[in-house]
């Protein structure tokens, strides 16, 4: 099993597969596994204990003295692939067959009001607004650049890649978000999903304010 660190072929991608296949192990039997010395093994050991990927519990087993038992810590378990984006895919499709595209429109539209909910930005003005979703973004592991000007956002990786070429409402979705929260009207101009190198998110321009020509007198209300 190829985990998203480790090769499959690699002592620690065999190691993890082993916990996850068994559910713990010793070192004589990661030993075994791997054919190589209790030090070389201790080493790989040391180094996934570092990363937070293996738990140890001390067991006594008949008359010897106890051992350690390795497994799984929690955390290890993002590790593994996982198959959100599918499942994402066939519910959206189950929800259109069930419901209308129409109802799935307005689900994502209230997703995006959550989704703006979780971003922590503040009352500041746009420039800052921008400043902290970018961050948050960076924070996601989603590279994210705001456009000269405090125009928008250009977003280099999409999260939903998978889910948006056969659902475009997920980009409306994501446009809605930022428009929640930026407080200002957000227009698409270009994504990752038309084949371009990066999704843009540009902040519309307000409306111009109609004023009356010159020499003429406003109109009465």
């Amino acid at each position: 099993m190829q985990t998203l660190l480790f090769a499959a072929d690699s002592p620690a991608g065999k190691i993890l597969d082993y916990l996850q296949r068994h559910g713990e192990a010793t070192i004589k039997e990661l030993e075994d596994l791997l054919g190589i010395s209790t030090t070389a093994v201790r080493e790989h050991m040391a180094q996934l204990q570092a990363r937070d990927l293996l738990a140890t519990q001390r067991v006594r087993g008949g008359a010897g003295r106890p051992h350690l038992v390795y497994s799984l810590t929690p955390g290890a378990q993002h590790l593994f692939p996982k198959a959100y984006d599918t499942l994402t895919t066939l519910l959206l499709r189950e929800l259109i067959a069930r419901s209308g595209p129409e109802h799935v429109e307005l689900l994502l539209a209230a997703v995006a009001d959550r989704l703006a909910a979780e971003y922590k930005v503040g009352d500041g003005v746009l420039a800052e607004r921008l400043s902290a979703v970018r961050q948050a973004l960076e924070a996601r592991g989603i590279p994210a650049e705001v456009l000269p000007a405090e125009h928008g956002l250009e977003v280099f990786a999409c999260p939903y890649l998978d889910v948006v070429q056969e659902h475009a409402g997920v980009c409306s979705m994501e446009r809605r978000m930022l428009e929640q929260i930026l407080g200002q009207p957000v227009q698409i101009d270009g994504t990752i999903r038309e084949g371009r190198r990066r999704c843009q998110f540009t902040v519309a321009a307000p409306p111009a304010a109609v004023t009356p020509d010159d020499g003429e007198p406003p109109a009465c209300s």
